[in-house]
C-alpha cells in the first residue's frame, strides 16, 4: 500500500506537500514558489519520485478515452424533478391562533381550578378543625405508638410531635 502513497514514506512535516507537487506539476504555482519546488526536486530524491508518480498519473488518466452519453441527462433529471414537485401535495394552510384559543381557554381555567381546590384542601379557612378523637386514633401511626417503651423523652417525643 505504501507504493502507492509515495507521502508514506516522507517524515512527518516533509516540505513540498503532494498538494504543492501537484500544483507546480499544472503550473498553478507563482514564480516564487516554483523555484522553490524546483531546488528542492534537485536535491530531494522522494520528492522526484513523487512527481514520477503523478506523471505517470496524468499520463494514465490523458491515456483513457472520453465517454459521452448520447442524450442529455439534465433533460431527463429536470423531466424527473418536474414530476415529483407534480406529485408532492401542496402544503396544509396554518391555522389563524385565534383556532387555540378555546383550548388554551380550557387548560386556563382547569389550572386555576386545581390551584384553587389544592390550596382549600392544604390548609385553607373553609377545611374543619380535626376531631379530638380522630386525631388521637391516628397516633397508632406514630415514630413510636402508644403503649410501646419510652426509653427516654427523646425517643418518644421527637422533634415537632406534640407532648
Amino acid at each position: 500500500m505504501a507504493e502507492d502513497r509515495p507521502d508514506e514514506k516522507l517524515p512527518a512535516g516533509h516540505q513540498p506537500d503532494s498538494e504543492t507537487l501537484s500544483a507546480w506539476l499544472d503550473g498553478e504555482l507563482d514564480a516564487v514558489a516554483q523555484r522553490y519546488v524546483e531546488a528542492h526536486l534537485a536535491v530531494c530524491p522522494a520528492c522526484a519520485a513523487r512527481i514520477a508518480a503523478l506523471r505517470g498519473m496524468a499520463a494514465g488518466f490523458a491515456s483513457m478515452r472520453e465517454e459521452t452519453l448520447g442524450y442529455d441527462l439534465a433533460g431527463v433529471l429536470a423531466g424527473r424533478l418536474a414530476e415529483v414537485a407534480a406529485r408532492r401535495p401542496a402544503p396544509r394552510a396554518r391555522w389563524p391562533w385565534f383556532a387555540w384559543l378555546p383550548a388554551t381557554l380550557g387548560a386556563a381555567a382547569s389550572l386555576a381550578l386545581g390551584v384553587g381546590l389544592g390550596s382549600a384542601l392544604l390548609g385553607g379557612a373553609a377545611v374543619p378543625a380535626a376531631q379530638p378523637a380522630l386525631v388521637s386514633a391516628l397516633r397508632v401511626f406514630d415514630p413510636m405508638p402508644p403503649g410501646s417503651a419510652c426509653l427516654g423523652s427523646d425517643a418518644c417525643y421527637p422533634k415537632g410531635m406534640p407532648r
